[in-house]
């Protein structure tokens, strides 16, 4: 029989495989571009169990995790509870590259290493992915952050080794499954997975309910078990069961045998990816924790003696053959369904509510059925754990407001205030940022006075919402130059252009309530409101709006400033309208710091220059030079410090092609 015979009878498994993995890497590569960057994690059922142990560790989601991810990692679970380790056998790309691999050892004649089952080597090798299990678990409960990412290799190949991974664990993740999957078969899934461990572990679901049943009487009879110690049994209990009993029986689908057809041939054996002895089984059920349901071995078998069932008796038909990959499909688009229709909270915090007494009893510093909650919807900039965190940070501090909850899938937050001692337009006045933000930049010579009109919105207390009007107003014919906001309710919105532009109501009203913001092939949904336009029509010199709609940045060196003192000093000068941009002032800081290495610099700035245009200015003194800066800043990597044991040789962040002009720095 032909190695490759069992791509054809086995067509429901590879087409669902190999359409994964090619759909990942459409998505990934952006052959065809979506809306949004795609996520690697957008359904990773591993980071949906994380987020759900730290959830309930900490009350708290990490990172960017939805319950989606969470609704993923419970599809998982209930596959290997009720079936078997679907997503390992039928999704996980992993999987697919390692059985490619097989197959190209196989095609080149290259002999495989075999580690028989329940030999002394692979029961010790076993243990490997249990430890990963419960540090990766572990770190992530403890710092909210997704610990996987670190040394998964599909994440690290996906974001083409630029996401949040630790380079070294990244390399010798991708060279166990390239170098250990083609010399030993399937040697990441039975060795090192995580998810391969959760996935074995739950087939002994019976163990794993009593374990965690224990754990909970005894913390409602006030017995207090540390959650990891807790956890660290699971994992325990889980390679235990794994090497000790490697027989687990209370699932409903199984790998069905007929004794009566079987000729003893060992095909079945021999083409299991985990080279499960199917002899060993006389009859019935063919348990073993290492079963995914694949069905190489129904396909391979030459006498029918095997199929996908819950009885004995029957054979492979259609139906039984595509039953394991219809099941993953169903279930995968239940997790898909469950997770767009409800959503955890990324956080949710409590605080000043109430406190023990010396007796150890509850006192209420306020009565929690006077409280009250206030919605905010569409705040883009609460987008994931640390967001949250900052968010949770400012309102904290609002006297009255006793807790929030953050649900950064839909960018919305709740936050629960006392109205006694707090209003909800003290709430929104105290969290909101007013901003600026530049529609485009006047002509200075033909314009000498801005025209200010104020219009009044809603739904506009995101510190992103200005930029969204703004280039909705870029993308008309108007001259409109620059949008500032100040808090009221209505929001406050005033609008500068140019003095011959002369916009209505029912203009204003049309831009501000477009429901979509189109930018390239990215669309994004708004929901602002317009209330009315200000009679009030003022004007203001064309110098004091461009200095007024301008963020400088300004570093000096206290100790530099003292030793120059006496000298001459200079001011190296770069012009550029460009300078402007954010994406320059924030790498301000990275410049400043590469360039406070080197003696003589006394101070860096980003400003504007004589004729109102944006500059980089360095501030020096012997013994730098003009030509030293200069060489400094175009350098290919730039030295910077994040603290004394930490320095880095990184790329760098800003690049220059016109060199500057030296000027006498003139002491205040």
């Amino acid at each position: 029989m032909a190695k490759n015979s069992t791509i054809l009878k086995n067509w429901p498994r590879y087409l669902l495989q190999w359409g994964v993995l090619a759909a990942l890497v459409v998505v990934l590569t952006g052959i065809v571009p979506g809306d949004e960057p795609a996520d690697p994690e957008a359904y990773c059922p591993v980071g949906g169990l994380q987020a759900l142990t730290t959830y309930f560790v900490n009350g708290s989601l990490p990172c960017s995790m939805t319950t989606l991810q969470i609704m993923m990692g419970v599809a998982l679970a209930a596959a290997v509870i009720l079936f078997s380790k679907l997503f390992c056998g039928y999704l996980c790309p992993l999987g697919t590259v390692q059985d490619l691999l097989i197959k190209s050892r196989n095609s080149l004649n290259i002999k495989s290493i075999s580690i028989r089952n329940g030999s002394v080597p692979d029961k010790a090798l076993r243990i490997v992915k249990y430890v990963l299990l419960f540090w990766i678990f572990y770190m992530t409960a403890t710092t909210s952050e997704l610990f996987c990412k670190n040394l998964d290799p599909y994440y690290a190949v996906a974001t083409g080794f630029k996401g949040e991974i630790t380079l070294w664990m990244s390399v010798v993740s991708l060279v166990l499954v390239v170098l250990g999957s083609f010399f030993v078969d399937m040697f990441w899934c039975r060795y090192i997975c995580p998810l391969g461990a959760v996935s074995n572990s739950l087939k002994f679901w019976v163990c794993v309910a009593l374990l965690f049943g224990v754990y909970y009487v005894l913390g409602l009879v006030g017995v207090n078990i540390p959650w990891w110690l807790v956890f660290g049994l699971f994992c325990l209990a889980g390679y235990l069961l794994e090497i000790l009993y490697a027989k687990p029986k209370l699932q409903v689908l199984h790998i069905m045998k007929d004794s009566s057809r079987c000729i003893h041939c060992d095909r079945c054996t021999a083409r299991c990816p985990y080279h499960i002895d199917v002899n060993i089984w006389k009859e019935g059920t063919v348990n073993s924790v290492d079963c995914t349901l694949c069905g190489e071995c129904v396909a391979v078998c030459p006498t029918k003696a095997l199929h996908v069932g819950v009885c004995r008796n029957g054979s492979p038909t259609v139906l039984k053959k595509m039953l394991p990959a219809l099941l993953t499909v169903v279930l995968v688009a239940a997790g898909m369904l469950a997770g767009s229709r409800f959503e955890l909270p990324t956080i949710d915090m409590t605080w000043g509510i109430e406190q023990e007494d010396e007796n150890g009893e509850t006192v209420y510093l306020v009565d929690p059925e006077s409280l009250q909650t206030l919605v905010l919807e569409n705040l883009r900039s609460v987008k994931c754990y640390g967001s949250s965190m900052a968010f949770k940070a400012k309102v904290e501090k609002i006297k009255g407001v006793h807790g929030v909850r953050t649900f950064v899938g839909h960018h919305r937050v709740e936050i629960l205030y006392d109205p006694a001692a707090v209003s909800e337009e003290k709430i929104q006045a105290e969290i909101y940022t007013p901003s600026r933000f530049r529609v485009r930049t006047p002509d200075l010579q033909a314009v000498d006075s801005i025209k200010v009109m104020t219009i009044r919105t809603e739904n506009m207390y995101d510190k992103l919402d200005l930029n969204y009007l703004g280039l909705q107003m870029r993308a008309t014919d108007r001259k409109i130059y620059g949008l500032e906001s100040e808090f009221a309710c209505p929001l406050i919105v005033r609008v500068y252009m140019d003095p011959s532009e002369n916009p209505d109501k029912a203009w204003f009203k049309d831009i501000v309530q477009k429901e979509k913001l189109v930018l390239g092939t990215k669309e994004y949904d708004l929901a602002f409101r317009f209330e009315g336009l200000e009679d009030t029509v003022s004007y203001v010199p064309v110098e004091d709006y461009v200095r007024q709609m301008f963020s400088p940045f300004r570093a000096e060196f206290r100790s530099r400033i003292e030793e120059a003192e006496g000298k001459p000093q200079y001011i190296y000068e770069i012009a550029d309208r460009n300078y402007e941009k954010p994406i320059i002032k924030r790498n301000m800081p990275f410049l400043s710091n590469h360039l406070s290495r080197h003696d003589g610099v006394i101070g860096i700035y980003l400003d504007l220059d004589e004729n109102l245009g944006p500059a980089i200015m360095v501030r020096y003194a012997a013994p730098m030079t003009s030509d030293e800066l200069w060489r400094l800043m175009t350098m290919d990597t730039w030295t910077i410090t994040y603290s004394k044991d930490d320095v880095r040789e990184e790329p760098a962040k800003l690049a220059f092609r016109t060199p500057g002009v030296e000027k006498p720095y003139i002491v205040e």
